[in-house]
């Protein structure tokens, strides 16, 4: 007899639910009239951090858009620090008074160099924190949010109190981000 879940629909992946809800906030805030960008990252070691655009601010969420953002699978490990600096730098160049960073994430920030001990997320952890204080410094507020059930364990210290959020189930992400 073929296994139970056999020939029902795949299940859910966590980049699957992270692009149905940036999609729901994309047509949120499109209807709204609110200038946003969606971007993706991943990493591997300090020389190759992917910076991946799905929309920048002056774009509409076209067909090209939607595309890309449809298109977004996983690839290497979660160099977070670097992605946030990225996003800071291109949202401090924004005219807009309320600028937000919105980081949606399956784990803790990890790579192959992320620190001398490759067991340890240490570094990993204070390069974010300091991503995040150097967005602050800038006038970025940042939310981080995550799927990732040990969230809270690795958040509170790289986050602002109330700035970030860890969703139990994969399927409540989407409407927590919007």
């Amino acid at each position: 007899a073929p296994p139970p879940d056999e020939g029902g629909p795949p299940p859910r992946r966590v980049i699957d639910v992270a692009r149905d809800a940036m999609g729901l906030l994309a047509q949120a805030l499109e209807s709204l009239g609110d200038r946003f960008a969606l971007y993706a990252f991943s990493g591997s070691g300090r020389e190759q951090v992917d910076f991946l655009l799905a929309k920048d601010f002056d774009e509409a969420m076209g067909t090209q858009a939607w595309q890309a953002l449809a298109g977004l699978e996983p690839m290497r490990s979660t160099r977070m620090g670097a992605a946030i600096r990225h996003a800071a730098d291109r949202l401090a160049r924004r005219p807009e008074r309320m600028r937000v960073l919105l980081v949606v994430s399956d784990g803790y920030p990890d790579d192959i160099d992320y620190g001398p001990d490759r067991r340890s997320v240490e570094y990993g952890l204070r390069d974010t924190a300091r991503a995040i204080e150097q967005a602050r410094g800038r006038g970025i507020d940042t939310l981080l949010v995550t799927v990732d059930r040990a969230g809270h364990d690795y958040l509170r210290r790289i986050c602002p109190p109330g700035r970030y959020r860890v969703i139990d189930e994969i399927d409540a992400l989407a409407g927590e981000i919007a």
